[in-house]
Formats: C-alpha cells, structure tokens, sequence
C-alpha cells in the first residue's frame, strides 16, 4: 500500500478511538490491525535485525535520535515532515549504546554504552567530546537529564550501582552503590517536585533520590506485581506510568508520586518496557513489546491520557522486541523500533485523534 493510503488509513481507524470514564471499570481501547505501520528505513541496518534501544526526539530541532546497537552509534533522522528521514550515524567508537538523553540548554547528547561508559555528543557537531567511564563489569544504561541541577543520573543496570554526572563538567561526581542486587531500569527526573525516580524492575520497586543533594531519599514498594521497568511523569499531575515487565501478570500501572502508591492497574496491557510522556499530547505511551495475554493484541504501543480519569485509549500492534518509543509534536507521529528480523529500522504511525 503507497505511503498516503497507509497513512489515511491508520487515521481513519484512529478516528473516535479517545474517551475515558471515571468508572473504576477499565475501558477496551480500540486496536488497529497488523499492516498498518510504516516502515522509516535507517540504511546502515537495512536488511539486518535492528538492537535498537532508546530513542528520543529533539521537538526544536526536528532530529529524533536512535541508541542503534546494531551499528554502534547513535542514528540521526529528520522528523520536520512525516516520515522520518535518516541523516547520519554518529559513531561510538566501537561500543553499543543503550539509554539516550538530551541536555537540550547545554547543546548535548549523552548516551549509556555496554562497556559501561558514558558518550557525550556535542549537537553542533554531531562528534564524541568525551567518554566517561563508570567502573561497572555490565553496561550503562538508561539516564535522564536534571535541568534544575545540571546532572544525568546513570542506571548502571547488571551492576547495581547509580553513577551521578556533572553536565557542565562532564565529571562523574558520585556513585550510589548496591541500590539494587536486581535490574536497574528508567531513570526519570520529575520537574514538580525536584526529585529523580528510578525503576528497580527485579526489586518491584521505586526509588526516589534527591539530585540537589545526591541523595537515596526513599524506597517504594510497587505493591502489586509489575516489576516496573519505564517510567513517565505527568509533572502538572504529579502522576506516573509504570511499564510492568511482568510477563506472567501482564499489566501497566499509574502510580502517584506524592502518596508513593498505585492509583489505577490495567490488564489489556504490558510485558513491556518503556513508557512515555508528552505534554502537548497529554499522552502517556507505553511500549508493551511482550504482550501476549489471551493472543491480541500481543506486542503493541499502547496510548492513554494523562489527566483524570486516566485510561488506555488505544493500542497499535508492533512486534516483539519495539521496547521503546518517541513521539513527534510538530506531526503527531509516534516512532517505536521494526524489530522484525532482517527488517532493520522504525515503525512509524500517527497519534490516535
């Protein structure tokens, strides 16, 4: 099918898909059929199995940036139109990456890597101005941005530890050791009250630190099984969506901030990974990659609102392994990974209306 016509489609299925109730009921979301995604070719993984990880998108810019595994750098794609369109690899120098974050007011991308070092990639020219080593055996993982304190908050995921980065500097400046014998998952730093939140996956936990001060404030039992691994903040609500790992008990889980307790548990969704939040959608997305409960929609992004009553509107069925997502705000495109075999590249689809 061209192009337009995939397009229309989607959009016409979307059509009617939003809407909610403050029932406590979960409402079915609509789902749109396989088929309907399109293809956004990276060229240096064309015909390959993508490992692509995290992505995220530069909404000024135009550039949605793509941890690619598969070729060792970090992806650069134009978003100014629908669809994407590949620019360039910026190469890693012979390391994987894995999380990937913006320090937008310093004009810099960091990037967590498997041999546990940290990349930071001047945006003006697209090269490595340093490499940071966090002295783990396992990999770097995801990391977010404290704009407030200028830190990025590193998950060092098969370690254990929480390396802390000056972004000015670009000095390590301290390391919170054993917060977890489990996974470390999503970092997320949390604009209404200051604080960066963590996702302990195997722990079932949330743990809460302090950037001003880098400290390890506090530790949330989940309380219901959902092995948290994504994390997205509606700061307006001081809400957040948990993307459960749990593959036995698929679910996802909105958990509030302040109380550290679970507000609301939906089971049409889950077994995934990363969650999303987008402020001008007032979208939480969640990329449910594993989801197999009852054979549909199986893997799929999963699209709610964030403000009450929370509720999942939509799911669009992907493949297994597209973990992660990112959402374009000047299109109203949300990206996820093609994790097809030998089909290297993105699955891109428009915002349900």
């Amino acid at each position: 099918m061209p192009k337009g016509l995939i397009v229309a489609a989607v959009a016409a299925l979307f059509a009617g898909a939003c809407g909610g109730t403050s029932s406590p009921a979960e409402p079915t979301p609509s789902a749109l059929p396989a088929g309907v995604l399109t293809h956004v070719e990276i060229p240096p993984i064309t015909a390959k199995t993508a490992s692509i990880d995290i992505m995220v998108i530069d909404q000024s810019s135009h550039l949605l940036y793509v941890a690619d595994r598969t070729d060792f750098g970090v992806d650069v794609l134009d978003v100014s139109k629908p669809y994407a369109r590949y620019l360039r690899t910026i190469d890693l120098g012979g390391t994987a990456p894995n999380g990937v974050i913006l320090a937008k007011d310093l004009n810099k991308l960091y990037t967590g890597n498997n041999d546990s070092t940290v990349s930071v990639i001047d945006l003006k020219t697209f090269k490595v101005i340093a490499t940071l080593k966090t002295g783990g055996k396992g990999r770097a993982d995801e990391l977010d941005y404290d704009p407030k304190d200028h830190k990025i908050y590193v998950a060092n995921s098969n370690d254990g530890f929480v390396t802390v980065i000056d972004a000015v500097s670009d000095k390590i400046l301290k390391k919170f050791d054993k917060v977890s014998e489990g996974g470390l998952e999503q970092p997320r730093y949390d604009s209404a009250d200051g604080m960066m939140y963590l996702t302990l996956s195997d722990d079932n936990v949330i743990a809460q630190f302090d950037p001003a001060k880098d400290q390890l404030v506090k530790k949330f039992d989940v309380g219901v099984p959902c092995n948290p691994q994504g994390l997205a903040i509606n700061p307006k609500t001081n809400q957040a969506l948990l993307g459960c790992g749990n593959k036995k008990k698929p679910m996802g889980v909105l958990w509030d901030l302040k109380a550290g307790k679970v507000v609301t548990v939906f089971d049409k969704t889950g077994a995934g990974d990363m969650t999303l939040y987008d402020d001008k959608a007032d979208r939480f997305f969640f990329a449910a990659s594993n989801f197999t409960s009852g054979g549909s929609p199986g893997p799929h992004l999963a699209v709610f609102n964030a403000t009450a009553p929370v509720a999942m509107l939509a799911t669009v069925p992907t493949a297994v392994g597209s973990h992660s997502v990112a959402y374009d705000q000047t299109n109203r495109v949300i990206y996820v990974q093609d994790q097809k075999d030998f089909d290297g590249g993105l699955f891109a689809f428009p915002l349900p209306k």
